[in-house]
């Protein structure tokens, strides 16, 4: 049995019945998604007591984007040490595990513990951020694509548009068009905050990394 309760607004009180669902005798919770829910460490304190339970049958466990913290980790932690026999995905990016985490890498390579998979990327204290700041983004502006009238400053964040060209080297990912992209990739949930001055508007838009560079076609321009 798999419910799928990503994204649903519940809180730590809500996970005090999941909690007594994992320790039932007849629990058939195989899989439990309870991504982007700010359960937070009370909640995740409550689900450790539950996957505590030798009854627990629980294999796959998602608590990405939960706000959770080193102090969470930690209950989790305990709980794979208490009952390692069932539980073999761990999911808890977005959060902020701190030397939790660490902590649980090291859990792995125990031969009594079934975790095989266990994602703690994408981490960081602002992951603990009530609202939209949780999935913040620090976006970076790569010079080798910048067009040559485009001068990058602010550690290349911060970008101006001249009418004179740049003596910029030449470099194959450059853009003919006045377009820049950044450095970093970006997927799944992402948030980012633009500030904009001056008299002409601005195209901002997410793109393939393999848009086309030279050229001023559709394919080549945002």
């Amino acid at each position: 049995y798999t419910p799928w309760l990503c994204g649903c607004n519940l809180t730590a009180q809500s996970c005090e019945s999941l909690s007594s669902a994992l320790q039932s005798s007849n629990s058939v919770l195989r899989e439990l998604d309870l991504s982007n829910n700010d359960l937070k460490d009370s909640g995740v304190k409550l689900l450790s007591d539950g996957l505590k339970s030798p009854n627990c049958q629980l294999e796959i466990l998602r608590l990405s984007g939960c706000m959770v913290t080193e102090k969470g980790c930690r209950y989790v932690s305990s709980a794979l040490s208490s009952n390692p026999s069932h539980l073999r995905e761990l999911d808890l990016s977005y959060n902020y595990p701190g030397d939790s985490g660490v902590k649980l890498r090291i859990q792995l390579e125990d031969p009594n513990c079934s975790l095989d998979k266990l994602n703690v990327d994408h981490g960081g204290e602002y992951r603990v951020t009530a609202g939209l700041q949780k999935w913040a983004c620090f976006l970076t502006l790569d010079p080798n694509m910048a067009n040559t009238q485009l001068i990058l400053s602010e550690e290349n964040r911060k970008v101006t548009c001249v009418r004179e060209d740049q003596s910029y080297p030449d470099h194959p990912d450059r853009f003919d068009a006045h377009q820049v992209l950044c450095s970093e990739s970006v997927c799944g949930r992402c948030y980012w905050e633009i500030e904009w001055s001056g008299d002409y508007g601005v195209l901002v838009s997410v793109s393939y990394k393999s848009i086309r560079r030279k050229g001023w076609g559709d394919e080549c321009v945002f």
